[in-house]
């Protein structure tokens, strides 16, 4: 984890185990798992693996040599203690714990060599399923065979089931769910019957007598009058298979790892059940096969779990599901740059003219999952906002009103609804004199007075003293917009490498606000504001900011204080609202790899995220000493490639739109006469080829801090 993270964990114990890894076995596709001969027995893709009951050390014996390089699909210990293999090619093998062997395929008037699932009947009857149909065999003799060709089943068993009446249910992979009753078809359910798919994957006998159907899209209930009811409550579709742990309890294998539900819960149709996720945040740092058959052993609660890299193990008694280990705090609060320490039992005071306060929060997680954080500040937001441990950073607010305010810190289960721990911390922003209320209507009563008493003089007798001072107001607000662009003109002036930049800026900024919806005002002030925010260029060396060369790293370094250097000078500038964050936070990137604060998203000023965007616009279309303009199609596929990184989308988005719609139009910006054009070579200038100006362009658009000179240091 980097510094900057602050959701801290502190990693427990996985809930898995790796069979492969600690036994030494090459990592490979596993698809079923038995106990035999007091041995641990895994089907692969490649042959036969198998290691001792301790999971520890690899076994090579006489059944891992008879079936090197088959295929097994899957594997059943009968009543008797023979194995029964279902192999790709081979058939079905039957061993007897001594070693006799009985093989059952197309040849002796079975389903097939290619055998797909085995199971036992209660009478002891073996049942397979291969490529051609399903086999019923008994004291080493195929006794029925039912194929494809009878016209009901037309597609290969992949799961066999029997109930309690005696009726055997075949989920086939693609023609529904047979009902098979003294060794005849006599029916077959599909989706018109309820089934949400006819790939059945799974059939599982509940406690109940009902059955969970696992389909290839999701889940599905068959009541004991073989209606079907589809469990769309259930979080996730790509199911493999379900183990049930008691009466009450689901484990559900799929793709994304194993859900953990509640049977009532899950079988009562209510929506956003609860449930339990174990991925490869508790340590399954493997996917599930599909289709593949589990071990459960009895003796010690673990249950085996073919994966596509061998076979993990988890307890099903004392796997952490439910346990929970966090420690929440506020490390402490940042108000308006000056850190403070947090207390829970002590109110912190918010100085009235404090405008930014950063909240910095820590989870402390003593478990491998990462969990649901949220944060809401009391008296301020509406509702809860979570994310994911990972993902926590610090939660800024601005301009707060004077008021109380409790700010909730809490870890939220996997649904996202319910509270697991919280902690809460208040605040308080004081009040001033002018917070009261006839302190408010005194500030309304003196501008209608004003205005009142104006318009009286304009109407009695002074109507030309009234335009003076109209007319020197506009004055002084004009004396500031030169100002402006003066000290806009000193800076580009500075730098040689750059013309009108400041102008350009200003514009495009200006434009974008006015487009998004800023009053005329903010508008204004986005303008002005623009134009200054490079003055802290002011503060660069001029061997620096005009060094041909490639600056170094710590060149480069001092290059990046403009921004501070801006916001230092403009701290007493008053003539404007927000001038500062202009200056300050106009290389902030969207994606929280910015500078100078690594401010992310919102957090970043709203003046600043317009700018930061014209900013880089006008860097990759402006003429350069050293080269022309950028090819515009190429700045706009680098505009388009930082949305979302570099650049707040809302605002790319904007300056596309006044592009197509030609209310940003570069060819008239540019245009000069052609006698005025540079035609020097780029590299007798400064020392750059033209393709080199064009990389330090593409790296300001990019952001990429390991530019030692690129024009977003420059712009």
């Amino acid at each position: 984890f980097t510094s900057s993270r602050l959701g801290l964990l502190r990693m427990a114990q996985s809930d898995f185990r790796d069979i492969y890894t600690t036994a030494g076995m090459e990592k490979r596709v596993a698809n079923t798992v038995v106990r035999w001969n007091d041995t641990w027995y895994f089907g692969t893709d490649r042959g036969m693996d198998a290691a001792d009951l301790k999971g520890q050390s690899r076994v090579r014996d006489a059944v891992t040599d008879r079936f090197e390089g088959i295929r097994i699909r899957c594997m059943t210990v009968d009543r008797e203690g023979h194995l029964w293999v279902c192999t790709y090619g081979s058939g079905l093998v039957e061993l007897e714990p001594d070693g006799t062997e009985y093989i059952y395929n197309r040849e002796n008037g079975a389903f097939g060599n290619r055998a797909r699932v085995a199971v036992q009947l209660r009478d002891g009857t073996i049942l397979a399923a291969g490529d051609t149909g399903l086999s019923f065999i008994r004291d080493h003799k195929v006794q029925k065979t039912i194929t494809d060709t009878d016209g009901k089943i037309s597609s290969m068993v992949l799961t066999i089931t029997e109930l309690p009446d005696g009726t055997i249910l075949a989920g086939t992979d693609g023609n529904g769910l047979a009902l098979i009753e003294d060794g005849e078809v006599t029916g077959m359910l599909t989706r018109n019957d309820g089934l949400s798919s006819e790939v059945i994957l799974r059939t599982v006998p509940d406690a109940e007598n009902g059955v969970f159907v696992v389909t290839s899209n999701g889940l599905c209930y068959m009541d004991n009058d073989r209606s079907i009811r589809s469990l769309d409550n259930f979080p996730y579709f790509n199911n493999y298979d379900i183990w049930m742990k008691g009466t009450d309890s689901l484990f559900v294998l799929s793709s994304a790892g194993i859900y953990t539900v509640d049977r009532e819960e899950l079988l009562s149709g209510r929506e956003n059940i609860s449930y339990e996720l174990l991925d490869s945040r508790r340590g399954l740092n493997s996917s599930l096969t599909a289709n593949a058959w589990t071990w459960f052993d009895e003796m010690t609660g673990d249950l085996y779990l073919p994966c596509d890299t061998g076979v993990f193990v988890v307890n099903t008694e004392t796997f952490s599901s439910g346990a929970r280990a966090y420690r929440m705090s506020v490390s402490s609060v940042r108000l308006d740059g000056t850190v403070h320490q947090a207390e829970r039992s002590v109110t912190m005071k918010i100085p009235r003219g404090t405008s930014r306060v950063e909240i910095f929060p820590e989870v402390i997680n003593y478990t491998i999952q990462d969990p649901n954080v949220g944060y809401m500040l009391e008296g301020f937001d509406r509702e809860w906002t979570i994310v994911p441990q990972d993902s926590l950073n610090s939660i800024s607010y601005t301009n707060l009103h004077a008021g109380d305010y409790v700010f909730h810190l809490a870890v939220f289960d996997s649904s996202q609804e319910h509270i697991l721990d919280e902690r809460t911390y208040t605040f308080t922003k004081e009040r001033e004199m002018y917070d009261s209320g006839w302190f408010i209507l005194y500030l309304l009563s003196v501008p209608l007075i004003t205005a009142g008493s104006i318009i009286w003089l304009f109407v009695r007798r002074h109507e030309q003293k009234i335009e003076e001072e109209l007319k020197t107001a506009n004055q002084q607000v004009e004396m500031g917009k030169q100002t402006v662009i003066a000290i806009a003109r000193t800076v580009d002036a500075k730098d040689q490498r750059t013309s009108d930049h400041s102008r350009r800026v200003a514009m495009y900024s200006k434009q974008i606000a006015e487009a998004y919806g800023l009053d005329k005002k903010q508008c204004r002030d986005i303008e002005w504001s623009a134009q200054m925010h490079d003055i802290g260029k002011i503060a660069i060396p001029d061997a620096i900011l005009n060094k041909p060369a490639r600056l170094t790293d710590d060149e480069y370094s001092r290059m990046k204080t403009h921004t501070t250097s801006g916001a230092e000078i403009l701290k007493d500038f008053t003539l404007l609202d927000n001038v500062i964050d202009g200056a300050k936070y106009h290389h902030e990137r969207y994606d929280g790899r910015g500078y100078p604060q690594g401010l992310s998203g919102e957090q970043i000023p709203l003046f600043a995220r317009i700018i930061g965007v014209a900013d880089a616009f006008d860097a990759m279309t402006a003429n350069r000493v050293y080269r022309q303009k950028l090819d515009f199609s190429h700045v706009l596929n680098e505009m388009e490639k930082g949305r979302g990184t570099q650049f707040d989308p809302v605002f790319v988005d904007i300056l596309l739109k006044l592009i197509r719609e030609g209310k940003i139009d570069l060819d008239s910006l540019y245009s000069v006469p052609q006698e005025e054009i540079n035609t020097e070579k780029p590299e007798e200038k400064s020392g750059k080829t033209e393709q080199q100006g064009k990389e330090e362009q593409s790296s300001a658009a990019a952001g990429s801090a390991d530019t030692k000179k690129t024009e977003e240091g420059k712009a």
